[in-house]
């Protein structure tokens, strides 16, 4: 009998999910449904729902409208900071926004909460010539975490200057925030040149980041942050007065940026269900705003 040849072999199968990408699935799931149960269990859902059919018309499109600048706004800086790290070929702002949405979605709505940006820097890949995707994917990243950074220095700001009367105390806190963020912003400003002093994996992280050329763009980048981050708060607001006009606009800055920083979260479906949990137990803490009204304004800001 003649023996075959590799040629004449099938071809290997493509590979499936692994069992610890099924595992982290299953736990991002869990993690969700955890924060979702945690909402159940503490709140009557029937007027939950009343409630959230509550918020005035007027008041969800004008938040609708605040959560779109704040989008055009990320998509603007993640354009500023291509700039920033020298792309050679950045696309028109009207592409940048049209991803930027679509990211969004994905990391809104999608396990995982970076899939949106693998997507975005993966389309954006040409802007970086020969660096292609390594470079496109990074910058997208270093956008993410300015996004991060923003959300510090608003809270901070905000207790810093002007704190709801519950936290009158968290002065040091502020200050500590602030500095943080700060600190965030040089080390991904001086990432290249720190990776030879950095351990393994930050060391080549840090080393694969394109190199900056703008510090002046980084810097813009990091001020747009502050504003995407004050819209998302105007826009939690809004919802919020809506059900509940006891609330003031300092209570939302410390609330809702907070809340949603659970998109960061790993273990969380964008976020899902922490968002919620994270509303109730920050409302409570700085404002007269119920559970109910809570949870409502957490959703319908979802």
């Amino acid at each position: 009998m003649a023996e075959a040849s590799p040629d004449d072999e099938p071809p290997a199968p493509p590979a499936g999910r692994s069992a610890a990408a099924w595992l982290w699935l299953g736990a991002q799931l869990l993690g969700t449904a955890g924060g979702f149960a945690w909402i159940a269990a503490t709140v009557d859902l029937a007027r939950v729902k009343d409630r959230v059919l509550a918020v005035p018309p007027l008041a969800f499109a004008a938040a609708l409208a605040l959560t779109f600048a704040g989008l055009t706004v990320g998509a603007t800086r993640w354009r500023v900071v291509l700039g920033a790290y020298g792309a050679p070929a950045r696309p028109p702002l009207r592409r940048l926004v049209q991803l930027y949405l679509v990211g969004f979605f994905y990391n809104t709505y999608l396990p995982g909460g970076v899939g949106g940006d693998v997507v975005r820097g993966v389309v954006t890949r040409e802007a970086f010539g020969e660096r292609g995707t390594t470079g496109a994917v990074a910058v997208v990243l270093v956008e993410r975490v300015l996004g991060l950074v923003g959300l510090l220095l608003v809270v901070a700001g905000v207790l810093a200057w002007r704190p709801p009367a519950e936290l009158e105390g968290a002065l040091p806190w502020a200050l500590l925030g602030i500095a943080g963020a700060l600190t965030a912003v040089a080390g991904l400003a001086l990432a290249r040149r720190l990776a030879p002093h950095l351990p393994g994996p930050l060391a080549r992280l840090a080393g694969g980041l394109p190199t900056l050329a703008s510090p002046g763009r980084f810097a813009l980048a990091t001020a747009l942050s502050l504003v995407t981050q004050s819209l998302v708060a105007l826009s939690g607001w809004v919802l919020l007065h809506g059900l509940d006009p006891r609330a003031t606009l300092a209570q939302a800055f410390v609330v809702v940026p907070v809340a949603a920083a659970t998109a960061f979260l790993p273990i969380t479906v964008g976020g899902a269900g922490a968002r919620e949990a994270a509303f109730v137990a920050l409302c409570a803490a700085v404002s007269p705003i119920g559970e109910t009204d809570a949870t409502a304004a957490a959703l319908a800001m979802w």
